[in-house]
């Protein structure tokens, strides 16, 4: 059901992010509650299919993977965006160009879809690489509390925070970086957006809270 979900998001709402995500999600899920490799194979298997049948059936998708593989092609129309990106993440270069020097008003969406891009021309590879490291620390320490929390729910409900903050992050990065199609997510903690920031700080928030019950759990045995 929830693959049939995330084909559905992907064909009437068009949002490749959410879908991915959705769908990663609920594997991911899967695997952490039941620690079997097979659910990984199995949504593995089915994502090869999925994606396939969405490309050889709905236009918009062709164009996402046409745009993804040659985004100079169209750098007039649709891969105006991608092509952008790179361009500011060439000119940032190994240092970048300094904080408030860039020209990320060059991109679109660089409050948003792409303020990674914005952050690689000013801080260059090296504080990119840096903030994705911040990114990879948060994840590891979801994860180490989800590990250390003795109740199941906690566990699952810990793992599926850093699932989806790493997951999330590694689309948004995939996508502006042209490692995968882009697909319009908002990055974590660093785009513009109420409804994003307040989630993102509810889900550390649930976090904190989680790790502070097991603490409280541990110290009273």
């Amino acid at each position: 059901m929830c693959w049939l979900a995330s084909i559905a998001i992907l064909v009437f709402e068009r949002d490749l992010g959410m879908s991915l995500l959705f769908f990663g999600l609920f594997v991911s899920t899967l695997y952490l509650a039941t620690g079997q490799r097979t659910w990984l194979a199995l949504g593995a298997v089915l994502f090869m299919f999925g994606a396939v049948g969405a490309y050889l059936l709905f236009g918009h998708v062709q164009t996402r993977v046409q745009v993804w593989l040659d985004p100079f092609t169209y750098a007039d129309n649709q891969g105006y965006q991608i092509a952008q990106s790179l361009y500011g993440l060439a000119s940032g270069g190994l240092f970048g160009s300094g904080l408030g020097d860039g020209f990320p008003n060059l991109v679109p969406y660089a409050k948003n879809d792409f303020i990674l891009s914005a952050f690689g021309e000013e801080l260059g590879f090296v504080g990119l690489a840096a903030i994705l490291m911040l990114f990879a620390i948060l994840v590891q320490r979801a994860m180490r509390i989800a590990m250390h929390t003795p109740d199941s729910f906690g566990q699952l409900l810990a793992g599926a925070i850093g699932i989806v903050i790493g997951l999330q992050t590694f689309i948004v990065a995939g996508g502006v970086t042209r490692l995968i199609p882009l697909t319009g997510l908002t990055t974590p903690l660093l785009s513009s957006g109420g409804s994003s920031l307040v989630a993102i700080w509810v889900s550390i928030g649930v976090l904190l809270r989680i790790s502070d019950s097991s603490n409280r759990a541990r110290a009273e045995q």
